[in-house]
């Protein structure tokens, strides 16, 4: 008969053996689980090599998937377009991420993720957390903000991406933009919360001295 503790001790073996497992997202290298969890709880230690590896595998992807939906009506070759193209591919990378690894239960892993997202493509993101249900990834801004030929159209279909692996990765968090360089701010500010704020307890009021006598000698005319 197992015992609870050896059951607890088989659990975490086969924990332990799942990490060394490979985790496999579309457009992104194909590495040990345990290596992509330490990535997104410290994006600043992925190697710049892994980055552009990961980086370039992320442009075959969109590449490929911009040649497939020329054809569609449905997804014109404009802005928005594009913008919906690149949302379904976070969507995919998000579940994908989600399945495996279990991640993206709260705001702050959803942040994590994004951050990790854009350190892939050479951008400084730093995940801030503000709240115990919020989180905010802040950036000075992508090295394409700095280009003439970058803009609100094209920075809003890049944003459409985080909001699709957002959603991938737990449909339950929201994801607003607070600042953004292509607006004229001097960074960009993405805001992670609930959709829906979960209820927590409300706090139990002590009663103060004189209401705990009267009480006191309430039970006491009641004997």
């Amino acid at each position: 008969m197992r015992t609870p503790r050896r059951a607890g001790n088989l659990n975490a073996v086969l924990e332990a053996l799942a990490t060394l497992r490979l985790l496999r997202v579309p457009g992104l290298p194909t590495v040990p689980r345990l290596l992509a969890l330490a990535s997104l709880r410290h994006p600043r230690l992925v190697p710049r090599a892994l980055r552009w590896k990961a980086a370039s595998r992320g442009l075959g992807l969109v590449v490929a998937r911009l040649v497939a939906w020329e054809g569609d009506p449905s997804m014109a070759e404009t802005s928005s377009g594009v913008g919906a193209g690149l949302q379904s591919i976070g969507e995919e990378q998000g579940r994908a991420v989600r399945a495996q690894l279990g991640y993206g239960r709260d705001p702050r892993e959803c942040a994590r993720a994004v951050a990790l997202a854009n350190r892939l493509f050479d951008i400084d993101a730093s995940v801030v957390a503000t709240g115990p249900d919020e989180a905010r990834v802040v950036t000075p801004g992508c090295r394409w903000s700095r280009e003439p030929w970058w803009g609100p159209a094209p920075c809003g279909a890049f944003s459409r991406y985080e909001l699709g692996l957002v959603a991938g990765l737990n449909p339950l968090v929201r994801l607003r933009y607070e600042c953004k360089r292509s607006r004229g701010d001097a960074r960009c500010v993405g805001v992670y919360t609930w959709k829906v704020p979960p209820l927590r307890p409300s706090p139990t009021l002590q009663p103060g001295p004189a209401a705990a006598s009267e009480l006191a000698a309430q039970a006491h005319s009641s004997l």
